[in-house]
Parts: C-alpha cells; sequence; structure tokens
C-alpha cells in the first residue's frame, strides 16, 4: 500500500551527503516536486552546479559544523521542515571483524551514527516549536538484525545502531508527535559505494527518500522501509 504524502512545494528540506549517488538524486528529486533543497557536503566547491538547491558546507562528524549549518539554513529560510541523514562512510569492508582497526570503527560511527544524532538534536526541537517535521535516516539492509551476517563490520554495527536510534526517537516523541522518523533502505545503487553492478538507479531510491520526507500526519513513524514497504529491523 503506497504510504500517505503530502506535497512538499515550498517545504525547506535539509539533505546531508548531497554531493553525489543517492543524496545528488533525492536533491534532483526533492527540487522536482518544488521544495526547497538545501545540500550539506563537506566541500562545496567540488560539488557540480544544481540549479536550484542550496549547497553549504557541512561536516556531520563535527558539531559546530552542524550547529552553524542548522542556524545558517533557519536564518536564511526562517523554518526547517525536513531533514534527510545520508551522509555516510564505508571503510574496508572486506575486513573480518577481529582484524577491523579501531579507528575504522570509530570513523563509521562517527559519521554514520554520530552524524544523525548531532543533526535531530538541533532540528527536532525546531520542527516541534513550529508543530511539523519530518527526519528519514538512510540506513541500509545491511544493517538489518533480521539478515546479519559477516562482512562490512564497522558499517553494519554503524546502521544497526542508526536504526536503534530511528525506534528511540520516534518512541520518544510518542505516536501522536507532528514530527515523524523513519529508516529507509535504498537497497543495492549503483553508487561510488554499492558499484557498477548493483540492480537500482539512485533515481529509484531517491523517490522513496523523497515520499518518506513528505508523509501525511497520518504516515508512520518509527518505521523502517525498503522500495516503499515496511521492511523487518
Amino acid at each position: 500500500m503506497p504510504l500517505p504524502v503530502d506535497p512538499i512545494a515550498g517545504k525547506v528540506i535539509l539533505l546531508t551527503g548531497a554531493n553525489r549517488g543517492i543524496g545528488l538524486a533525492t536533491a534532483k528529486e526533492l527540487k522536482a516536486r518544488g521544495a526547497t533543497v538545501v545540500a550539506g557536503v563537506r566541500q562545496p566547491s567540488k560539488m557540480a552546479p544544481l540549479e536550484g538547491v542550496i549547497v553549504l558546507p557541512l561536516d556531520v562528524a563535527n558539531a559546530e559544523s552542524c550547529r552553524a549549518f542548522v542556524d545558517s539554513v533557519e536564518k536564511r529560510e526562517g523554518r526547517i521542515d525536513g531533514l534527510i541523514n545520508n551522509a555516510a562512510i564505508l571503510l574496508n569492508p572486506k575486513t573480518p571483524v577481529l582484524d577491523m582497526a579501531e579507528s575504522d570503527l570509530l570513523s563509521t560511527l562517527e559519521v554514520d551514527l554520530g552524524g544523525p544524532i548531532r543533526m535531530c538534536q538541533l532540528v527536532v526541537p525546531r520542527m516541534l516549536a513550529k508543530g511539523s517535521g519530518r527526519i528519514v535516516n538512510v540506513s541500509s539492509g545491511l544493517g538489518a538484525i533480521s539478515d546479519m551476517a559477516g562482512g562490512y563490520a564497522a558499517y553494519r554495527m554503524a546502521k544497526l545502531a542508526l536504526n536503534g536510534f530511528t525506534k528511540i526517537l520516534a518512541a520518544e516523541l510518542g505516536p501522536n508527535s507532528p514530527v515523524k522518523v523513519n529508516s529507509l533502505c535504498p537497497g543495492w545503487v549503483r553508487t561510488d559505494m554499492g558499484g557498477a553492478e548493483a540492480n537500482r538507479d539512485p533515481s529509484e531510491p531517491a523517490r522513496e527518500i523523497a515520499d518518506l520526507v513528505a508523509i501525511s500526519a497520518d504516515g508512520p513513524t518509527g518505521g523502517f522501509f525498503r522500495r516503499g514497504e515496511p521492511a523487518d529491523w
């Protein structure tokens, strides 16, 4: 059953990790739907110009960078309607967990888990004050405990924890909160991370992410979705 969605024309949507792959495709999809898209990237000068998309510097691993980004958006636009936590890193995925470098684990957690937490801590209170908001955490099937396996150790653990954060935040906000938070598995996507053999084009999860950030007031919160349908955690 399709998710109930509202138009997002004129909505201010923050998007992390927007310089390529799924993030770039999502920026294009949101813009096509008429949203005001603010893309946070570590090096704006290296992002190809995208007409109508506001690009600002953002390092999700740095708390001050996150605060400066959010403050800048609120000062410029006056509000924040949606947040898509897409920025992520994948380090040495073939290394067995017993040989995994501590630095790889900590760096991955800093970005893939810490980034969304930092951004939500800054954005959600502002959404609550405004009386509405949508959060989408771009997770992965590799983080699903129902399908856990070997390999990709640091990345799997970070995405597993991100799913946990999604559930915790949704539970603390409550089922009737005006702010909804959900996780999404984009699938195996043809990106630098997913590789050329992947079976999905970035435009496909981009549409699904845009739908989740556009869910209506009677839509879900605290869910994990794959291809627009609820997925096993």
